[in-house]
């Protein structure tokens, strides 16, 4: 089956596994973020990642059991929100990216994609996140309209 992805009318979804992980790469205007407390119920934990490429900045979002643990701005991580606001903090200042106080610790005129690269790197290795590059710009994977 070919699809035709040259519409305005639907977006696409490309699905694979990895690590003992599934992830889902959305193309378009995807609603997976709007679904990610459906999606994380029964024990499933599910984490989305919304570049925001036409209003920044890019959001992470983390939930579990049908709840919205954390979740935050990349490169905004002050301002946090969940039932469990403060679960990457101790990370987060490791990473130097917040002070104790939960202020910005990176140095003034920092490029922000040195700054992002730090709350990104934090939440991968936190939450043992992997996607495989070469497949998911390589390979062909199942792809659903949405």
């Amino acid at each position: 089956m070919v699809l035709d992805l040259a519409t305005d009318d639907d977006d696409v979804v490309r699905v694979g596994a990895c690590g003992g992980c599934s992830f889902a790469v959305e193309y378009g205007m995807g609603n997976g973020g709007d679904r990610l407390l459906e999606i994380s119920r029964n024990g499933v934990e599910a984490i989305h990642l919304d570049p925001s490429p036409d209003h920044p900045p890019t959001t992470f979002s983390y939930a579990r059991d049908g709840a919205d643990v954390c979740s935050c701005g990349i490169g905004e991580e002050v301002w946090r929100w969940g039932e469990q606001p403060d679960l990457l903090l101790p990370e987060l200042i490791a990473a130097g990216v917040l002070h104790p106080d939960g202020e910005y610790a990176r140095p003034d005129g920092e490029s922000y994609l040195d700054r992002d690269r730090h709350t990104l790197a934090l939440i991968e290795t936190r939450f043992n996140l992997f996607l495989p590059r070469d497949e998911v710009v390589n390979q062909r994977l199942p792809a659903f309209l949405i």
